[in-house]
This record gives C-alpha cells, sequence and structure tokens, in this order.
C-alpha cells in the first residue's frame, strides 16, 4: 500500500515562510511599540503604551491619514471608471484587442521607483515636457510650490500606472461571461442599459471588487512612486502615513514610536480589508 503523506509536511514550508517574514516582524514591533527607543547609543526604556497615547494626539498622524484616504478615494474613482470603460472595449479576442491591451498595460511592469523618477522628470518646472506644454497654454504647473498641483500630480501618475492591473482583471472577467445570458436577454427585449445593469455588473461583481481591494490597499500604503515625485510635497499635502512613518523611523530614528505608527496603520488597513471582504462575500461567514 501506498503511505499518505501527511499534508501538513506539504504546507510546513509555506508557513515557516510567512511566519517569519509577516508574523516575527510583527512581534518585534509591537515589542518595539513598548519602548522609548532612539538609534543613538541610549539604552532603550520601557514606557508601556505611551506611545499609543501621543499617537492619538499627533496631529500629524491624522492629517497623514485623511490626506491619504482622500488620495485612495479620489485613485480609486478614476481607476476602477477608467478601467472599467476600457475593459468593456478591449475584452474579446482580437488582434487589434491584443495588440492594445499590451501597449497600455506596459505601465504595470515599471518598477515604482522608475515610475516616480519619470514623472519627476515630466513634470519638472525647467525641463518637463508637460509643464512646458502646459505653460503654452499658460498654465504653470509646479509640484514644488502648489500643494494641489502636487496631489493631483500623485494621482494622475497613481491613475496611469495602476488603471491597467484594473483593465486586464475585468476584461478576463467580463470574457468570462456566458454569451448566452445575452442572448436570453437581448431575446426579451432588454435595452442595452438593463443588459449592463443586470447581466455585465453582476458578472464582474468578484473581480470588481477584488480589485478594489488590492487597489485600496496598495494606495493606501504607497509609498515609493510618491516618495521620488513629491516626497511630504508642499505644505504636507503628500505626507500619507507610509511618508511619515519612514520618516520618524529613518529620519528622526524614532523607533518606538515608528514602531507604533506601524501597528496602527496595519490596524487600520485591517479593518478596512476586513470590511472590504465582508461585501465581496456578502456578509455570509
Amino acid at each position: 500500500m501506498k503511505r499518505m503523506v501527511n499534508p501538513w509536511i506539504l504546507i510546513a514550508p509555506a508557513v515557516i515562510l510567512v511566519g517569519f517574514n509577516a508574523f516575527l516582524p510583527i512581534f518585534y514591533a509591537a515589542y518595539l511599540s513598548t519602548l522609548k527607543y532612539y538609534i543613538t547609543g541610549l539604552s532603550p526604556v520601557f514606557i508601556g503604551y505611551d506611545n499609543f497615547v501621543a499617537l492619538m494626539n499627533d496631529s500629524t498622524v491624522w492629517r497623514s491619514l485623511s490626506m491619504g484616504f482622500i488620495f485612495t478615494a479620489t485613485c480609486l474613482t478614476l481607476e476602477l471608471s477608467l478601467g472599467l470603460i476600457f475593459a468593456l472595449i478591449l475584452y474579446k479576442d482580437t488582434t487589434l484587442n491584443r495588440v492594445v491591451r499590451t501597449i497600455i498595460t506596459s505601465p504595470i511592469l515599471l518598477p515604482p521607483l522608475t515610475v516616480g523618477a519619470t514623472w519627476l522628470l515630466l513634470l519638472r518646472s525647467d525641463i518637463g515636457p508637460i509643464t512646458r506644454f502646459l505653460s503654452q497654454l499658460g498654465i504653470v504647473w509646479s509640484i514644488g510650490s502648489n500643494p494641489v498641483h502636487a496631489f493631483f500630480s500623485a494621482v494622475i501618475m497613481d491613475v496611469w500606472h495602476w488603471t491597467p492591473f484594473i483593465i486586464l482583471v475585468l476584461a478576463a472577467a467580463r470574457a468570462a461571461i456566458q454569451p448566452e445570458l445575452y442572448e436570453a436577454a437581448m431575446v426579451d427585449g432588454a435595452s442595452s442599459w438593463h443588459i449592463f445593469r443586470r447581466v455585465t455588473l453582476p458578472g464582474l461583481k468578484y473581480a470588481f471588487l477584488i480589485v478594489l481591494l488590492i487597489r485600496m490597499i496598495d494606495s493606501l500604503k504607497i509609498f515609493d512612486e510618491i516618495w521620488v515625485l513629491t516626497s511630504e510635497g508642499p505644505y504636507k499635502v503628500t505626507n500619507f502615513m507610509s511618508i511619515y512613518i519612514v520618516k520618524t523611523t529613518l529620519s528622526q530614528l524614532n523607533m518606538g514610536y515608528g514602531a507604533a505608527l506601524s501597528l496602527f496603520f496595519l490596524y487600520i488597513i485591517l479593518i478596512l480589508t476586513f470590511l472590504t471582504l465582508k461585501v465581496i462575500t456578502g456578509g455570509k461567514r
């Protein structure tokens, strides 16, 4: 008789890797968050939950969170809308659509630092081709001095970078919808709007909510592109939570408070993820 292999042995390497790469840093961050700890040669001092008390009274934390939420909501609205429109146009498997999908999805292949550096060059006030073009129209675009320009430049950069991802997912989901459903709807005399509402949208529901979840998390924790393009931005308009955490831990060398900020931010993301998953599953356990 063949000897059955314990399934736990098969998944043990993955469990060990995930535990080492995810849970161990979280536990260490929880330990650091109880300390007053600067990397300056001084010994750490145990202060309990004082870092979290300071966090709740830190106005920069709430401003960073609010600006991050506004940035995420703006990006998601534009990316999901554009992604849905282009997915409905490009879902058919034709030669032209394959070529167009390949071209418009190329930004996904670029590293975030490269994306930030590219858009920084495009938007520089002295040599940027976009700013030069806008100046010909009488528009002075400055991401270094105008907070509105800096914020929306970051939004445009993110939309350019990640809308192709949404197009790919939604186009695949649209192509998977059975043609018989559309044929039956047309036989019943349904209008284009009713077909879109009753057939297309329900067929895209789970793909739509999955990309919503992924892009929501990515937008909230965005760092590389923003750090290169605007850093804090004028009047700290792009000082999102990830930027503030890195500045606290690496610039100010405040490891204890930085760990508390990281755990708090992780808690916020977990809550939003849980709520989004409840929507995806329809509240089912």
